[in-house]
């Protein structure tokens, strides 16, 4: 359901009256396992998402290479169960919203896109608790979300890769979290780990991004069902508690340059058109020894390519560290 002032907005909107005026800022979350943000909000788009909400794994894993090349520039960026979200406007049965924990110097709220309205809930308790309590953070590729400890094997749902739910118990070997929608589960402690918890190692990052070895690579992608470049290490960088730029372009904006013959594992390596001098389209995660580990393209999966020599070598631009160790 939306707010009420995204009703009014869209009246005036259809009216011909809106008029620029300051208001507060209303937030919310992804209340699905996995939104896909459109850059526009086409009517032909709600099937698929629908589709990508209902069960991401088959959605992606239904995908053709025609498919996944049509989602290019439509899809804006997705998002995972529980990420906040602030809402920028509405049009009929979709909203326009930032992930806010999807930097991008576009917009200081986070990446944005249109999601269907039914795939956001306002639970006041859930968005209060989670900027209060301590959160569990999922640290393998997808797990299992369960409605309490006496139903192992009735799941909820599936969450991905650094889903980030508030803790509410502790128990030895599980974690009750509220969800979205005001509902409490459980999830493992053998797979999650507390926010806190977090910290960087190259042998860590290295190990997180080997998990996803031969995912096929996914425009947009930011989950366990599919990475696009920088959305992979995006979600890689965040898994050590360290929050970079959404996009390849900007990632390149951060961190220290690194020398070639200076990087170490964990780096991040960029490639770009002219013959490296051009625009950025590409980032990869250096694993060492002129070796990266990257989503290359539609056509292609998650795998570990040299960069010193070919194609990459001729596109290279440079490297970034973003941890000074």
């Amino acid at each position: 359901m939306q707010p009420d002032w995204l009703y009014f907005k869209t009246i005036a909107k259809e009216s011909g009256k809106m008029e620029q005026s300051t208001r507060q800022m209303i937030f919310g979350a992804i209340n699905v396992p996995l939104a896909i943000f459109w850059s526009n909000p086409d009517i032909q788009y709600r099937k698929i998402s629908l589709s990508a909400a209902t069960n991401p794994a088959s959605w992606s894993q239904s995908l053709d290479v025609q498919q996944r090349l049509w989602l290019v520039n439509k899809v804006n960026t997705m998002a995972i169960y529980g990420e906040k979200v602030t809402i920028l406007d509405g049009r009929k049965n979709w909203l326009q919203v930032a992930a806010m924990a999807q930097r991008t110097k576009d917009n200081k709220w986070g990446q944005a896109g249109w999601v269907p309205e039914d795939q956001i809930s306002y639970n006041t308790t859930y968005l209060t608790e989670q900027s209060c309590l301590p959160q569990a953070v999922v640290m393998v590729p997808k797990t299992a979300l369960f409605w309490d400890t006496t139903c192992w094997t009735q799941p909820i749902n599936e969450l991905s890769f650094q889903v980030r739910l508030p803790i509410l118990l502790e128990g030895e070997s599980i974690f009750k979290v509220r969800l979205p929608d005001g509902g409490t589960g459980h999830v493992s402690r053998l797979e999650t780990k507390k926010v806190s918890e977090l910290f960087f190692s190259r042998e860590c990052i290295v190990a997180q991004a080997r998990q996803f070895l031969g995912l096929r690579y996914l425009w947009g992608g930011t989950s366990c069902y599919g990475f696009d470049c920088s959305g992979y290490t995006f979600r890689l960088y965040q898994s050590q508690g360290i929050s970079l730029y959404r996009n390849s372009r900007q990632q390149s904006q951060e961190g220290i340059p690194i020398e070639e013959n200076s990087l170490l594992p964990g780096d991040l390596v960029f490639f770009a058109s002219q013959g490296g001098k051009g625009n950025i389209h590409h980032v990869g995660m250096c694993v060492g020894n002129g070796i990266m580990i990257h989503a290359p393209q539609s056509r292609s999966e998650i795998q570990e390519s040299r960069f010193d020599i070919g194609h990459y070598q001729e596109e290279y631009w440079g490297g970034r560290r973003y941890v000074y160790c």
